[in-house]
């Protein structure tokens, strides 16, 4: 098992996305009525994976485009509420092709969930599967405030989950049909939220996207500002924290985490 977290630059955002209860105003992470000096700044991470003969990335973060011209990228209302700050060198696929891997030896793109700083990097790639859950592409088509432009021209291949009672909202999903890669639907943030377990013959790890933030998230309780359900999304945060406590967990990866986290890099896989 090898997961590399890849930085691909950070945004500007309302302490709210991470902790709704610093601000008062229920729609606070959208950053309105709140000066751009108080905004925070958190990374923007995406995951490159191999396990077993796999090869693939969960998310893609900001796309190279974010650099060059994020307004036209994202157009105004995402570009306000979630600001990029990235280098010419920080996107997912520059970084894959400096580490030596091409575009073609992917099996694919995982996603999470569809906000733009997870589904931007997508458009940096060419002729690659992507996909995501049928809830998650079905919000997005119905949430454009929240979604934007981002999944336009975009084809996105649906997993699809099976009745699973050891999951944790009862659905789950045999990615490659070895029990390498297992994904669970959450509708948490999102609708369509997924987290992905990475699994090898004695350990595991957890690839959450934003069902947390950071330690604090499940550690605390910290609820995230964009919420699809509130109860579902304390309940994972419940589920990641006992995940995260048994013994044979290597670790528990989150797309926005500003703690320094090596990855994995297990030859037991």
């Amino acid at each position: 098992m090898k997961i590399i977290p890849i930085t691909t630059g950070y945004t500007l955002v309302s302490s709210a996305v991470v902790n709704r209860e610093t601000h008062r105003f229920s729609f606070a992470y959208t950053g309105l009525f709140q000066s751009r000096k108080k905004r925070i700044c958190i990374p923007v991470k995406c995951f490159y994976v191999e396990i077993n003969s796999h090869k693939f990335l969960v998310d893609a973060g900001w796309s190279k485009e974010c650099k060059t011209n994020a307004l036209k990228h994202l157009g105004f209302g995402l570009f306000f509420a979630s600001e990029p700050v990235m280098k010419d060198e920080e996107s997912a696929i520059y970084q894959l092709n400096e580490m030596g891997i091409k575009e073609e030896s992917l099996d694919g793109i995982y996603m999470t969930h569809l906000d733009c700083d997870h589904v931007s990097g997508v458009h940096d790639f060419n002729n690659i599967p992507i996909y995501s859950s049928q809830d998650e592409i079905d919000y997005s088509k119905e949430n454009k405030l929240r979604y934007g432009k981002m999944t336009k021209g975009l084809s996105l291949f649906p997993l699809t989950f099976n009745d699973d009672e050891e999951a944790p909202f009862g659905r789950s999903l045999d990615v490659f049909h070895d029990k390498s890669v297992i994904a669970y639907l959450t509708p948490t943030h999102s609708k369509g939220s997924i987290i992905y377990k990475i699994c090898d013959n004695r350990s595991f790890a957890l690839i959450v996207g934003d069902n947390g933030y950071n330690q604090d998230s499940w550690d605390k309780g910290y609820l995230p500002g964009p919420l699809y359900n509130k109860g579902n999304t304390r309940e994972i945060l419940k589920w990641i924290k006992k995940q995260s406590l048994r013994d044979d967990c290597l670790g528990v990866f989150c797309a926005h985490d500003p703690l320094s986290l090596k990855g994995v890099d297990n030859k037991n896989s």
